[in-house]
């Protein structure tokens, strides 16, 4: 009973994460230029401002990713887990563990904050501009090593798993493959400022990441039912 509960909120985490996920990388891909990743805060401190609708939407949909991420790992530990893979399993998924969490803390703190800092700026003289300019940004994970790099890499580790298990898709564990890339180049593009970088990882993310884990909440759906 305890492993088909764990299984069934895997798997409706799983599907709510992909359906966020699709949310998140259209409105990436829509809003403004002068409010991306990259823009240096004196464009974009004014830039939101004017205009916080679509990025804040944006920030919700990446917290809600992280809030439904921690549900996910422990079932699919649950459901992968043997002797030959324990090891990297274990240590990936608690890298993934941290990747969500600080996802969801990030996006939180920017919500609470960024509009104040924005407000500051744009009512702001020359000095106080000139300090907000750097020193803007709430999130501590400014490039994206926890909340995509480490999450990346336990969805590689995961795929490589599901590629050697049974009663699993190869499809499913190659399409996971694509989504560890794009989940990789994410921190990548953020620090060297890539800006077509990352504009290819919320692109294919918008295919990749949304089929991934709506995907894994069938497979988890069907492991809850087996159980039961």
């Amino acid at each position: 009973m305890k492993k088909n509960n764990l299984y069934s909120v895997g798997a409706l985490f799983a599907v709510l994460l992909g359906l966020t996920k699709i949310w998140s990388a259209i409105d990436y891909l829509i809003i403004p230029m002068d409010q991306r990743a990259t823009v240096p805060g004196k464009v974009f401190l004014p830039a939101y401002a004017q205009n916080p609708g679509l990025l804040n939407a944006l920030f919700w949909a990446e917290a809600l990713v992280g809030v439904f991420g921690l549900a996910i790992v422990p079932a699919l530990a649950k459901l992968l887990l043997n002797e030959g893979n324990e090891g990297w399993l274990k240590l990936t998924g608690n890298l993934a563990t941290v990747g969500f969490a600080v996802t969801a803390l990030g996006y939180f703190l920017t919500l609470a904050r960024l509009p104040g800092i924005a407000s500051a700026f744009v009512k702001g003289d020359a000095s106080t501009q000139a300090a907000l300019a750097v020193t803007w940004k709430s999130s501590p994970d400014l490039f994206g090593f926890w909340g995509y790099g480490a999450i990346g890499i336990w969805v590689l580790c995961v795929s490589l798993s599901i590629l050697h298990k049974a009663g699993f898709s190869k499809t499913f564990a190659i399409l996971g493959f694509v989504l560890a890339v794009l989940y990789l180049i994410v921190p990548i593009g953020t620090y060297f400022k890539i800006q077509p970088l990352l504009l290819a990882a919320a692109g294919g993310g918008l295919i990749a990441a949304p089929v991934w884990y709506i995907w894994l909440g069938f497979n988890l759906r069907r492991m809850a039912s087996a159980v039961s």
